[in-house]
């Protein structure tokens, strides 16, 4: 998912799991600011810049088994002087490689579910112009049905 919408701030204290009174926990995100534009280290990487999420790719390899999805997040090189900030960072890329072709499928088939409208009305509510609101839909729906199509 994250993939999906470009988030290049991974860091495990902005996702979480809520454990309700049932049996299933609930994954949740609390902070998705770094998305809608290019990830990469900080020279790089935007947010909110739909020219930017628009020109990313999305799928970088496929096998029989699996999908690579891009998500870059390796930093700065001169940040390897603070070796846990930058291992932690590095690592980051590999959430997005080697997801079962059936789980990406998967997820897309439950993203498809979704119309145009719904999307478009996520991307009003957060106060985009109408002209990001069409381009953010029409790239995310692109993306779903990449996965789907896996």
């Amino acid at each position: 998912m994250m993939a999906l919408i470009n988030n290049w701030d991974l860091k495990e204290n902005n996702n979480d799991v809520y454990n309700g009174s049932g049996a299933e926990g609930r994954y949740v995100i609390s902070d998705l600011g770094a998305s809608l534009g290019r990830t990469g280290n900080s020279f790089a990487r935007s947010r909110g810049v739909m020219k930017d999420y628009v020109e990313t790719k999305f799928v970088n390899k496929v096998t029989p088994e699996s999908v690579d999805l891009v998500i870059h997040s390796r930093p700065f090189f001169l940040t390897i002087f603070n070796f846990p900030y930058y291992r932690t960072r590095t690592r980051m890329e590999s959430v997005a490689k080697h997801i079962p072709i059936a789980d990406a499928r998967w997820l897309g088939n439950r993203l498809g579910q979704f119309s145009a409208e719904q999307i478009r009305d996520c991307f009003r509510a957060a106060g985009f112009s109408p002209a990001e609101v069409e381009g953010y839909t029409r790239v995310v729906m692109q993306r779903i049905e990449a996965l789907k199509k896996l």
